[in-house]
């Protein structure tokens, strides 16, 4: 007879035998961080963001109100006319002009030859014959203009050369009622325009004052004529570093001026200095 012989295998196959894997907790636990530490990395991005964005904005809006301050501060003159005060040189009497020694422009020296005038013969004392007169500069300047060419006739004290002096130059500018409240006589100024490699300082002088009577109570006005009417003539005077600058330029040119009403705080107010 044959033996069976039974082998008990259920402690090699059985699953509910089989050994485990030992549990632990540290893997689960460093990958919860992990997921975590990237779910807050968006949120920390979004944070930074704006936070740079609100300091541009602050930023941006303190230069935009600093800008506007600034710009507050400055009373801007449009069309500031650069002025000298004319000089006319003419013959003591009446004649014809045969010589013209200078040239618009140019500068003179005081004493110098300007031109030649043939005078009239007066009844008087004709055996002497015609007398030529030399006109001279009264003092140094600029020729502006030359009044009467050669072979023109001259009246006597008409002039024949104009002269101005290019070192007592100014800028003379319309300004508004309105404006004129902000302004106040020494405050600074500064000049651009053509000619000028570089703005030019300036002092507001004294305001022109009105002279003659008021056109406002005679016929009445137009819109223009009135708005004219009510500005005033603001004169500023380059400033003593910048008279070379402005003494090479023509009179005549028009120019910008900016006042700055930070400066001569305390002075006369140049609306009641026009009178």
């Amino acid at each position: 007879m044959t033996s069976v012989v039974e082998h008990d295998t259920s402690d090699q196959f059985s699953p509910a035998t089989s050994p485990a894997p030992e549990a632990t907790s540290e893997p689960a636990g460093r990958d919860g961080d992990g997921r975590a530490a990237r779910s807050r990395v968006p949120a920390l991005r979004t944070f930074l963001a704006t936070a740079a964005l609100v300091a541009c904005a602050a930023a941006g809006g303190t230069y935009v109100v600093t800008q506007r301050l600034a710009d507050a501060a400055f009373v801007s003159l449009e069309d500031a006319v650069l002025t000298a005060d004319a000089l006319p040189v003419g013959s003591t009497g009446a004649g014809v002009v045969t010589e013209v020694l200078v040239t618009e422009q140019a500068r003179v020296a005081a004493g110098q030859e300007l031109a030649r005038v043939r005078l009239a013969e007066d009844p008087a004392q004709a055996t002497r014959g015609p007398r030529t007169e030399t006109l001279k500069a009264p003092m140094p300047g600029t020729v502006s203009r030359i009044d009467i060419a050669v072979g023109g006739v001259a009246g006597a004290g008409e002039p024949i050369i104009t002269m101005y002096d290019h070192t007592e130059l100014s800028f003379e500018a319309k300004a508004t009622e309105e404006q004129l409240r902000d302004l106040r006589l020494g405050m600074a100024a500064r000049v651009t325009g053509p000619g000028l490699g570089r703005p030019v300082s300036a002092t507001l002088d004294h305001v022109k004052p009105r002279v003659g009577a008021d056109p406002l109570l005679d016929a009445p006005l137009t819109e223009e004529q009135k708005v004219a009417h009510e500005r005033l003539t603001v004169v500023l005077v380059p400033g003593t570093g910048d008279v070379d600058a402005v003494s090479a330029l023509v009179p005549g040119l028009r120019y910008t001026a900016e006042v700055d009403t930070r400066t001569a705080v305390g002075r006369i107010p140049a609306v009641n200095s026009a009178g």
